[in-house]
């Protein structure tokens, strides 16, 4: 008979600090991927500059509980500063909707003209060379507006308008407009239309990563 006393079990290791980045990190992508699909499916439409902040917040509020447990949250402080990022681009009111790929958009007259194009990663290009300016068909000034999430966005004017002024900005990425060019972070050009007889053609354009364009065609 051994006199050796019995080796006490080992603690079992804590999971309730672990279990909590874990499960703010899935409600995290839970609610990411649910708004998403609504908004893919047209059952809501949600203003994405306002999701990241409040994503942002409950990431922070998991950080701010592991400091005080005094455990490391590595996962959570890498995903804060994507969400970081992302906040930043989400200024731009950078489209997650729109589909993947190549697409061009010519409408055929100024009423066809949507909205807002969007695309959510590839090259957008919106074609308006074949159109004029028609008191019939829009009275004042013309308005288009175009994002690209990631990739590249192209617009041509023809000479059917003369008077125009541009907004055009990248998150990360370039900006070219009229053969001027602007690069780096956050590039942008921005132009007001001096021509005070001619009816103006504004264009408001972003892209969250990648090269917006504007040039003659």
């Amino acid at each position: 008979m051994s006199d050796l006393p019995p080796v006490p079990p080992s603690p079992a290791p804590a999971k309730g600090p672990v279990a909590t980045g874990r499960l703010v990190l899935g409600l995290v992508l839970v609610l990411l991927g649910l708004g998403w699909l609504l908004e893919a499916t047209g059952a809501l439409e949600l203003d994405w500059a306002l999701v990241w902040p409040v994503v942002l917040i409950l990431v922070g509020v998991a950080l701010v509980v592991g400091a005080w447990q005094g455990r490391a949250r590595g996962g959570l402080v890498a995903l804060g500063v994507v969400l970081t990022l992302l906040l930043a681009l989400g200024t731009l009111e950078m489209p997650l909707t729109g589909g993947v790929g190549d697409r061009v958009e010519r409408p055929g007259s100024l009423g066809e003209i949507p909205r807002r194009y969007e695309l959510a990663v590839g090259k957008l290009t919106v074609d308006l060379g074949g159109l004029r300016w028609s008191a019939a068909e829009v009275p004042g000034s013309v308005r288009v507006r175009a994002g690209v999430g990631m990739g590249e966005l192209l617009v041509l004017v023809g000479e059917g308008f003369p008077c125009i002024s541009v907004r055009a900005r990248s998150g990360l990425g370039d900006v070219v407009v009229f053969g001027e060019r602007a690069s780096g972070i956050s590039p942008e050009y921005r132009t007001e239309a001096t021509c005070l007889a001619a009816p103006v053609l504004e264009l408001d354009l972003s892209v969250g990563l990648g090269k917006v364009e504007v040039r003659r065609g």
